[in-house]
């Protein structure tokens, strides 16, 4: 009986459904019948009748499209699995029906198909035709079969369409600026997205003037307009489009005023809006600064508006008036918490894969006004307990180990945006690749300095890391300490740097150690790289990735470093491979040739990799949405890092996979899993033993590695 009982409780939390109310009846399915052309589901979505939810698998455009936002023929192809279970039945009602109806219609014209209509509709049951509600006589049956006891029934709509041929853009007339330069005159004209044979879209009318008001404010056109006429032909199927530019006067930065600050400094606020009274107006300019501001930290909200001064007679003046209005946050934020850490490690300098995964708590406290200004400190403390592999079996042993991290900002500084920054950070426990434990003591100063709406970013920084290792073992490396400057320039043309659909990125990283210290090294270490993204037909991108790099060492203390370390550089700074970021066949920090004989041991993922002194980097990956927070992937990762002085570009340690991503807002979380292909490890030599073997349970087990993290790889 209990058994019964629980198998009954069960059932009941797994339909966890919605019923349908009992004199209505619920819409299952609508299905349009003769759309050929336009997405069905982008016309759904601007009806009130819908259907019942359902999870869907969607290889095309977004899975939730908006009512009247383009793509508005987009390929799709869609696979419907099962029904939302706690989603309530959307009923029927005939009122609202009809209007539907006059909307298709309506919104077929809007995309430029004026003969469209709606020829029938088809109800099952039929009884939904006739009365929107159940109605049964006293003792009769319901003209329906119910879901169940006390509910209503279930309804599926066909909705016959004839598209008929669509109405297409004769021609497209841009005027009224006819005497600006040949470049701004190009921007108003590729800001008009209609093109000639198309179908006339409405909406994408609609965007290309509100693209050009844009192009005016940007040009310092502030009280800038665009008009427009149509004239179609319905006969000839044909449209012709005029627009009219009207600039007014160029435009110049007015009074710029800060209001909500509260007790935070304004002086600040318009010191890093970096807007001045008398410059030209510029629409990047305010949106710049309204990031700039933003990024002071203090701030629950900004909102830098523009408002154009006009005469008695309503005309505009030239001069453009600006508000900076803000919303303080809170000074002091503190938190506690716990979290999960695998695949990569981040310095004060550098972020790289690694073989190790903790589990952490976490202390935060930080002050976003300290001592006024903007300053900001913040203190974070985590205490780990590091697992011996990457796949948190804490039965194979594990460390105990402390992060604590200390940085003080101060925006504006020296000029409008520039950032200075001090940072601390201590970390005790085991070595990220051997597992040997030590102190890494880093003390970093910076400055950085965004350009051109942040697309461009210049840091440089002066450095001091004393690395000293606590377990002695002459195959450990020694205790090191250095000191060198680091610079790096970074151009972000991505249209979403989270998950970027087209652009360009590009970086070059560059560090020098000049000073002649004991336990120290003389060097210079240079790291470019550049990623690429193109979109393809069903929402889906193509990236790929190029980077290399290369250590010069040209002096060492050869009386206190050991071997390995002479040759190769400072533990936390030699060129390693292998990752979830970098090459996704091998695990962090295992891409290129194995440790000495000596090494701790050699098997599988303990084995040790000491790095190298020249590394180079491929990868190409196809990103494939599924949902609208689900999506696959599949790639090739290529690949090398060796101890010489030469790139071995023979060595291409090819590997395939595929993986998965989930998107949340802090970036997609990912899964892949990165195969070697055996033919395509070295041309002309073998591969070095140093692949670990995934899925064993197949003959031989499968060289590669499984990562599993946040973010894209590139």
């Amino acid at each position: 009986m209990a058994r019964r009982r629980c198998i009954c409780l069960l059932l009941v939390l797994a339909s966890g459904c919605k019923t349908i109310p009992e004199d209505a009846y619920g819409i299952d399915r609508i299905r349009f019948n003769g759309m050929k052309e336009l997405d069905p589901q982008a016309l759904r979505a601007c009806l009130a009748s819908q259907e019942r939810e359902r999870v869907t698998f969607a290889f095309g455009t977004s899975a939730d499209p908006s009512c009247g936002v383009p793509p508005f023929d987009g390929n799709r192809v869609s696979f419907d699995l099962w029904r939302k279970l706690r989603k309530g039945w959307p009923t029927l009602d005939s009122a609202v029906f009809d209007r539907d109806m006059q909307r298709i219609e309506r919104w077929y014209q809007a995309r430029g198909y004026y003969d469209a209509a709606v020829v029938s509709t088809e109800f099952d049951p039929p009884s939904a035709a006739n009365d929107d509600r159940i109605v049964v006589a006293p003792g009769g049956q319901a003209p329906c079969d119910r879901e169940g006891v006390d509910e209503g029934c279930k309804l599926s709509i066909g909705i016959d369409i004839e598209e008929g041929e669509p109405v297409l853009v004769k021609s497209i007339e841009v005027s009224g600026h006819e005497a600006w330069e040949s470049g701004n005159r190009k921007e108003i004209d590729n800001a008009v997205e209609l093109e000639v044979g198309k179908p006339f879209d409405e909406s994408i009318y609609e965007r290309s003037k509100r693209a050009i008001r844009r192009q005016l404010k940007e040009a310092s056109y502030a009280c800038g307009n665009v008009s427009g006429r149509i004239e179609i032909d319905r006969e000839k199927r044909e449209a012709s489009v005029g627009l009219f530019v009207e600039t007014g006067p160029s435009c110049r930065l007015g009074d710029i005023t800060v209001t909500g600050s509260g007790t935070l400094p304004a002086d600040t606020i318009l010191d890093v809006a970096d807007l001045k009274t008398g410059e030209v107006f510029r629409l990047s300019d305010i949106a710049d600064a309204q990031r700039a501001v933003y990024a002071l930290g203090a701030l629950a909200s900004v909102n830098v508006t523009s408002t154009p001064r006009r005469d008695g007679e309503e005309q505009c003046t030239g001069v453009v008036d600006v508000n900076i209005a803000v919303e303080p946050g809170r000074n002091i934020r503190w938190g506690i918490g716990a979290g999960v850490q695998s695949g990569t490690i981040a310095t004060l300098t550098l972020e790289q894969d690694t073989r190790i995964s903790d589990v952490h708590l976490f202390g935060l406290f930080e002050h976003r006004n300290f001592i006024g200004g903007f300053r900001r400190l913040r203190i974070e403390d985590r205490p780990k307990i590091v697992a011996r592999d990457p796949f948190f079996r804490f039965g194979r042993g594990f460390i105990f180990g402390n992060e604590l991290r200390v940085e003080y900002r101060r925006p504006a500084f020296l000029e409008p945006r520039t950032t200075s920054a001090i940072q601390f950070r201590h970390d005790w426990g085991p070595d990220p690749y051997e597992l040997f434990r030590r102190h890494d003591l880093q003390i970093r100063g910076s400055l950085s300095r965004p350009f051109f709406d942040g697309r461009l970013l210049l840091v440089g920084a002066l450095n001091y890391d004393t690395y000293l290792v606590v377990d002695k073992d002459p195959r450990f490396p020694t205790s090191y300490q250095v000191v060198f400057f680091d610079e790096s320039v970074i151009v972000d043309l991505r249209d979403d740097s989270r998950s970027p659909r087209a652009g360009f990125f590009f970086q070059v990283g560059s560090q020098q150690s000049p000073a002649k210290l004991q336990r120290s090294w003389q060097y210079i270490r240079v790291t470019p790289e550049v990623r690429g993204y193109a979109p393809l037909p069903l929402s889906s991108t193509l990236a790929f990735r190029f980077s290399m790099g290369a250590m010069f060492i040209f002096s060492r203390d050869r009386n206190s470093l050991d071997l390995i370390g002479q040759g190769l550089g400072p533990q936390n700074y030699r060129l390693r491979s292998g990752g979830p970021t970098s090459h996704r066949g091998f695990f962090g920090g295992f891409l290129g040739d194995p440790g000495s004989i000596n090494s701790l041991n050699r098997e599988g993922i303990d084995a040790r990799n000491d790095g190298g002194l020249r590394r180079w980097e491929a990868g190409i990956e196809w990103r494939l949405p599924v949902t609208q927070s689900f999506a696959t992937a599949l790639f090739m990762d290529f690949g090398d890092v060796n101890r010489g002085e030469v790139w071995r570009f023979n060595y291409i340690r090819a590997a395939a996979g595929f993986g998965f991503r989930y998107q949340t807002p802090v970036g997609p979380i990912r899964l892949d899993f990165g195969f070697l292909i055996p033919k395509w490890q070295v041309v002309g030599g073998e591969p070095p033993p140093n692949a670990f073997n995934i899925f064993r349970f197949i003959r031989g087990g499968v060289p590669g590695a499984f990562h599993f993290t946040i973010g894209e790889a590139y």
